[in-house]
């Protein structure tokens, strides 16, 4: 008796089949249409998918320039922080560009030269050590007016910046603070006012920090869109443009920072997008007239 019941419940479970013949009866498809349209979600996947890895080879999109520039920017961030171009070493440099007649970098470095780096709205990250001002990090702002660019200090004269480079910031902080303390210990740390636009996570304006590489600074604004084209990166400065695609690959390349592209408050670095066919809108158009035809094909 027991071998019986176990023998009629066993009948009374359904078959893994039985949903789909049903469906199958129901809509009187079961033919060879109906096993064909069983396959279609893997075969459209497949398609899909060839569709978009012959799209990337024939707009010959390239992610090794990006992955070697994470790689040196990561090395970049873990080793030692770039120091600042000294004076000596901006007066060579464009004495080097005037005489290979390269004007618009020679103009650049005696720019900097005369009027330094520091630009009305500039913010500074000022500690001192041995004192009782300034104990933890500060941030101070660049003024403009009458009597210069200067930092206001509290309780004393202000610290023109005139002419000053960021190289020589910190001497001119601890001299300027030797007046009223003995031998301060300084740590300051220039910020930069730049615009990263064009094909990244989040084009905007961002203080950085004048020292760290070009690569980082696009980091900071997300990173490289999905369209970006590295190859293509400019910096401005107003209407002119102070360094092209193949001045900047070879500085992302070299992971030069924005001191050594003599760059200041308000230039814009712009990261340009790949030229090709509209892979994503055609995509967008076909896969839901493809999702019709089946549907339609289904329930004929």
């Amino acid at each position: 008796m027991a071998g019986a019941i176990h023998r009629s419940t066993n009948l009374l479970k359904p078959s893994p089949e039985a949903p789909r013949k049903r469906l199958r009866a129901i809509y009187r498809l079961d033919t060879s249409l109906m096993k064909s349209v069983e396959r279609l979600p893997r075969f459209a996947l497949a398609s899909i998918a060839a569709i978009l890895t012959l799209g990337n080879v024939c707009l010959g999109q390239d992610t090794t320039v990006a992955v070697a520039g994470s790689s040196r920017t990561a090395a970049a961030v873990g080793g030692a922080r770039r120091q600042f171009e000294t004076r000596a070493e901006l007066d060579s440099l464009a004495t080097a560009a005037e005489k290979a007649h390269r004007s618009g970098e020679a103009w650049l470095l005696r720019t900097r030269l005369e009027k330094g780096d520091f630009q009305e709205g500039d913010r500074i990250l000022v500690q001192v050590e041995g004192a009782n001002i300034m104990t933890k990090p500060e941030t101070l702002v660049v003024q403009g007016g009458k009597g210069g660019r200067h930092i206001e200090l509290p309780k004393m004269a202000d610290l023109p910046l005139d002419g000053v480079l960021r190289a020589e910031l910190a001497d001119r902080f601890k001299q300027h603070l030797g007046q009223y303390i003995k031998e301060p210990v300084v740590r300051a740390t220039p910020l930069v006012r730049v615009a990263v636009l064009g094909s990244v996570g989040h084009p905007g304006y961002f203080y950085t920090a004048a020292d760290i590489p070009l690569s980082d600074v696009i980091m900071q604004a997300g990173g490289p869109g999905g369209n970006a084209d590295l190859g293509k990166v400019s910096v401005r400065r107003g209407t002119e443009v102070i360094w092209d695609g193949k001045d900047t690959r070879a500085a992302l390349a070299d992971g030069l920072s924005i001191d050594q592209l003599h760059m200041r408050a308000g230039d814009e670095i712009t990261v340009g997008e790949r030229r090709g066919f509209p892979w994503a809108t055609t995509l967008s158009i076909v896969i839901p007239i493809v999702s019709i035809i089946v549907t339609r094909a289904l329930y004929r």
